[in-house]
């Protein structure tokens, strides 16, 4: 069976957990307190299931034996205008031995989910396997994630895919939504220290969290945010993109161009950046859900495998497009700005008592590291503690047909 891993998201995860080994100390000063959030929506919190979870079976014939436990839930939170209410899902997500209360847990982890297409890619339904490798008992931490807007029980809209101060109010909802949940069932979770870490798509949402608690959470600290292989600075990914022959991501541009259109109501139509066939397709490719990232390069680059991997510009965008300097180039540089974590018109200040761990690999194909070393030069740049890795570590994930180690 083929199927896509991400690999630098096993690393990833694997580095994260031995920086949180040295970060479990931290001052009661600096650990997670009771939750006042600014905004006033009610959160009518309601527990739906309670699953048992099998994650990364087909490594090595389950080698690892990852199973862990989840509870899943339903909360209000807003919709993309920031005003309306919706009801969303998430998940808390904990090792066998914290579920059952055996062992205490050492720290409550947000994990923010990479870039997903197709229906059931969530934490809470089929996407474990990533999340799963936090899951161990070295570790012991309880894990919350976000279905967001666009998943579950909104499914038939559009995902506010890399729209962060939408995906990080919800995702922040769906915190405080975990917390009552944890409290309410007696888990020893007061002063553990919090850690924010997420890969690829969910690096951005992990950035996008901490700039929102710093302007609008002072009642949250992050011991730690981890964010890898992200496009922070959306309009630094979509010069590269432009300015590039081939992709080696055909989706990703797309699936961003999508989202924010139907997001923000942006004002232009999908010929005007798409070519044929995409451009006539985007319902049925993109906005349906029924196809995964996969597919849906594939799609792109007509079925031609040769060209899945390496799909050229032209098969994606439009000459005007491709070019900042004309009318719809234009309009797309300047919201790809307004939504950018760092670089031209950013003036957040980052907390300066959470560490920061910023990961992208030198070789990465789908987008160039250096918009992570924007990023690290950004939090640098206001003061913070920020670790780094930009060595070879290989293309951003790797696909395989089945695998025995």
């Amino acid at each position: 069976m083929k199927r896509n891993i991400t690999v630098l998201s096993a690393i990833f995860s694997v580095c994260f957990g031995m920086m949180i080994l040295t970060s479990c100390s931290n001052s009661d000063d600096e650990a997670q307190k009771e939750s006042t959030p600014k905004e006033t929506t009610p959160l009518e919190v309601k527990v739906t299931n309670h699953r048992d979870c099998h994650a990364m079976k087909m490594i090595a014939d389950d080698i690892l034996n990852l199973w862990f436990n989840q509870i899943i839930f339903e909360y209000t939170s807003v919709g993309p205008d920031m005003k309306t209410p919706v009801r969303l899902t998430g998940v808390i997500s904990m090792n066998p031995a914290v579920y059952n209360k055996e062992a205490e847990p050492r720290g409550l982890m947000l994990y923010n989910e990479f870039t997903c297409a197709k229906h059931g890619e969530r934490t809470s339904q089929n996407e474990i396997d990533d999340l799963g490798l936090y899951m161990n008992k070295y570790q012991n931490l309880i894990s919350v994630s976000a279905d967001l807007y666009g998943w579950t029980l909104t499914e038939d809209k559009a995902q506010a895919y890399c729209c962060p101060e939408i995906t990080a109010r919800e995702t922040m909802d769906a915190w405080d939504a975990a917390m009552k949940i944890l409290k309410d069932e007696e888990y020893a979770i007061e002063g553990l220290p919090c850690f924010n870490v997420g890969y690829s798509s969910g690096g951005f949402s992990a950035i996008a969290v901490q700039r929102y608690c710093d302007e609008n959470r002072p009642d949250i600290h992050w011991s730690l945010t981890s964010a890898g292989a992200a496009p922070f600075n959306l309009n630094t990914v979509y010069d590269d993109n432009v300015k590039s022959a081939t992709s080696g991501y055909a989706c990703s541009f797309p699936l961003v161009v999508v989202a924010y259109k139907e997001t923000y109501n942006m004002d232009f139509k999908y010929s005007d950046v798409f070519v044929e066939p995409l451009a006539s397709n985007i319902q049925k490719w993109i906005l349906s859900k029924d196809y995964g990232t996969w597919d849906i390069n594939k799609l792109i680059a007509g079925g031609d495998e040769a060209k899945t991997k390496d799909c050229p510009i032209e098969m994606i965008l439009t000459p005007e497009a491709r070019n900042p300097h004309l009318a719809i180039g234009k309009m797309l540089s300047s919201k790809f700005r307004e939504n950018s974590l760092c670089g031209e018109g950013q003036n957040w200040k980052p907390n300066t008592k959470t560490k920061y761990y910023i990961m992208h690999s030198s070789t990465d194909k789908y987008m160039d590291w250096h918009v992570g070393k924007e990023m690290s030069d950004y939090l640098t740049a206001h003061g913070c503690e920020v670790k780094t890795e930009f060595g070879d570590w290989g293309n951003h994930v790797f696909e395989f047909e089945g695998i025995s180690l």
